[in-house]
């Protein structure tokens, strides 16, 4: 049973959590470590610590499974810090807590356990982000870090890193995409290098593990690997495994082989795999893990397209995410205030129940805008939207309407007095126009179409990712069986239903290739399905 004060969750009510990226793990999650910690069944004197420590919440829990001879902690808000330090102090003889930064203070601790729920948020909203990308960077760890938007949940198991020591155990929340976007890429070389990956687990109740979190989230556990046995597989001999599935099956040896599981109230034991010899999709998105058996089927049946020729990979200057739209209510047409009343080959006009306004053919292009109004077929013959491009001083009905816009209080009134151009200039820089439309985010139980296909070319929003090259095969690939079941298990997931791909994901999607027709596609979609 967990020991749980319930004053640690509603304490959380008195901080800014989108300030302080501070999810704390739920009851489910709690349970997980709980029965994590019951499996490695450490022995001996160790100390314990969450550098993230929250309310104390997964120091406080576990006591029932883990007697350290000390306990550590690091909390950045003064009230989940003294609360915590009110419980951790009742619970265990040698406790030491922190208020403050753990990038700041927690980098010259040490310790042998470590249970944690990083912090996570979108980089732009920390303040301090290159004092503390810096600092890591300065620790040895720049190697590994694949892009300067890392991420605090990916730079803080660096930090997690330099605190454990070597043969120590973590076990931490961790957002599903630490697994598989380009962001996370170097941190999973590194785990691979320098830790065993014991446990990955993944909620199947909901997607996270953390209360108040919409994230898909996944707890995994690791050893860090002692420095003679980093290049060779390590045995784990002082630990006395538990089975790690059903009773009635035969105790598991752990050997380098990562145990995949899945939580529905209880653990549910699916199978193992060595992730150093994973290859290409499976290691490129690890919750792919969740669905071994059918994720290695996918991936032998693409691979064997490429070598028949049948498919190909799209080469990078192919694709591109569409026009970035700062006030899509202005610069696109018709929007929720103003309606198209007339047209005709050199201007539009449009009212918004007030007023009348024309507006010039020279300063549109026929765009797509959001997903939702292209679901019923593939082929778009008219968008039905325009977007605003305007290069040049505004004058008469132009004026009018950008001086309506400037009381909208849109956000591209921030790029300045020229703000009005900012659809133009992309339009010369991206050049935004392609054939094919790939929807950014997908729900495969509602969409029925996950991309449009059009003759012509068209130009496209931000929530359209464009293939510039006009082969209606594509769309038709993309809408198929096959495309469904690979975003089912390598798409990633965003919550309970909703499913996205990058660009650096299409870029490893094969698609038709170019001398192929549509009986032979037709004919290889068939055999999958």
């Amino acid at each position: 049973m967990l020991t749980i004060d319930k004053r640690q969750y509603e304490v959380q009510k008195l901080v800014d959590r989108k300030e302080t990226s501070s999810y704390y793990t739920d009851e489910d999650g709690m349970k997980v470590v709980a029965m994590m910690l019951e499996k490695l069944n450490l022995k001996g004197d160790f100390s314990l610590m969450d550098p993230f420590m929250g309310a104390g919440i997964t120091l406080s829990s576990i006591n029932r499974f883990v007697k350290p001879k000390k306990v550590i902690g690091i909390e950045i808000n003064e009230e989940p810090y003294e609360l915590a330090k009110s419980i951790l102090s009742a619970i265990y003889d040698d406790v030491e807590v922190v208020c403050g930064s753990a990038f700041k203070f927690g980098w010259d601790y040490k310790a042998d356990l470590i249970i944690s729920n990083p912090p996570f948020t979108r980089w732009h909203r920390v303040k301090n982000r290159d004092e503390i990308l810096k600092t890591v960077v300065s620790k040895g760890y720049g190697k590994y870090i694949s892009r300067k938007d890392a991420g605090l949940h990916v730079l803080s198991i660096f930090l997690i890193d330099r605190i454990l020591n070597e043969g120590g155990y973590a076990i931490l929340v961790l957002p599903a995409s630490t697994f598989y976007t380009s962001q996370a890429s170097g941190v999973k070389s590194f785990l691979k290098e320098f830790y065993d990956i014991l446990y990955l687990v993944e909620n199947v109740n909901k997607p996270s593990f953390s209360s108040g979190s919409e994230f898909k989230e996944l707890i995994v556990v690791l050893k860090k690997k002692e420095k003679q046995n980093r290049a060779s597989k390590t045995h784990f001999d002082s630990i006395e495994h538990s089975q790690p599935h059903n009773s009635s099956e035969k105790c598991y040896e752990h050997t380098n082989n990562t145990e995949i599981y899945q939580y529905n109230g209880t653990l549910k034991y699916l199978y193992s795999a060595n992730l150093h010899e994973i290859k290409s999709f499976i290691d490129r998105n690890w919750l792919s893990l969740f669905k071994y058996d059918e994720a290695k089927k996918l991936s032998q049946f693409l691979e064997e397209g490429i070598n028949q020729g049948v498919l190909r990979y799209l080469k990078r200057d192919e694709i591109m995410v569409g026009i970035q739209m700062y006030g899509p209510e202005f610069f696109f047409i018709p929007n929720k205030y103003w309606k198209i009343t007339k047209e005709s080959e050199a201007v539009i006009t449009i009212n918004n129940g007030k007023d009348t306004i024309e507006i010039p053919k020279k300063y549109l292009i026929k765009c797509l805008r959001k997903p939702e109004y292209y679901m019923e077929k593939t082929y778009i013959d008219d968008p039905e939207f325009y977007i605003l491009s305007i290069d040049d001083p505004p004058q008469g009905d132009l004026e009018r309407y950008i001086a309506w816009g400037l009381g909208q209080n849109i956000p591209a009134l921030s790029l300045g007095s020229e703000w009005y151009k900012h659809i133009w200039k992309q339009i010369q820089t991206k050049k935004p126009y392609g054939h094919i439309f790939l929807h950014n985010k997908i729900d495969l139980k509602r969409h029925r179409i996950l991309a449009n296909y059009s003759s012509k070319p068209l130009c496209a929003s931000k929530n359209f990712f464009i293939i510039k090259t006009n082969n209606s095969l594509i769309a038709m690939w993309y809408n198929s069986e096959v495309m469904r079941d690979f975003l089912k298990i390598f798409g990633r997931k965003i919550s309970d239903s909703w499913i996205e791909l990058l660009v650096e994901d299409y870029l490893q999607i094969p698609v038709p290739a170019d001398n192929v027709d549509d009986k032979e596609l037709a004919s290889y979609i068939k055999k999958w399905q």
